[in-house]
């Protein structure tokens, strides 16, 4: 397949067989158009909207994980797990950030997911989002950042369970 996109003299060609167009390409066509039906099939074509579910099994992959080392890892429960990996369920902020400290995510991949999952990023201005990022680079296991966010009297990732 060839999109072929002119805008104001310039065109862009792109095949399948090609490498994916970068951010900055595709914001130049964007800024070049000059209506947005000229960047329609391109869109299509180039911009995956990423899910949560995916970037997670990605993620996961990547750091040769299993959903069941992530389970045990960090207390969250099976079902539950894999109703997020199949995208059944969206996560709250703190199930995403245990998930990063269980899996040893870098910021950005963490930043990502937490995006994904509909939550803000880790701010270093906010307290507990600054441990946090401390926690992250220093790859702080998830019981190590909980420790350190009640030594700090914010707010843990989890309450240990009183049974």
């Amino acid at each position: 397949m060839l999109v072929k996109i002119t805008t104001g003299g310039s065109s862009v060609k792109h095949t399948d067989t090609e490498k994916k167009l970068t951010t900055s390409q595709l914001l130049s066509i964007i800024k070049k158009s000059g209506q947005f039906s000229e960047v329609t099939n391109i869109w299509q074509d180039e911009m995956e909207t990423p899910v949560f579910c995916h970037y997670l099994y990605e993620t996961m992959e990547k750091h040769k994980l299993t959903a069941k080392d992530i389970i045990q890892r960090s207390g969250i429960e099976r079902s539950y797990f894999y109703h997020l990996l199949s995208g059944f369920k969206t996560p709250g902020r703190n199930i995403v950030l245990r998930i990063c400290l269980c899996m040893e995510a870098t910021l950005t991949e963490t930043s990502q997911l937490l995006r994904l999952a509909g939550h803000g990023s880790l701010y270093p201005k906010v307290r507990r989002d600054a441990a946090i990022i401390f926690a992250i680079e220093k790859k702080y296991t998830m019981q190590q950042a909980n420790e350190l966010l009640l030594s700090l009297q914010e707010t843990p990732l989890y309450r240990e369970s009183n049974d």
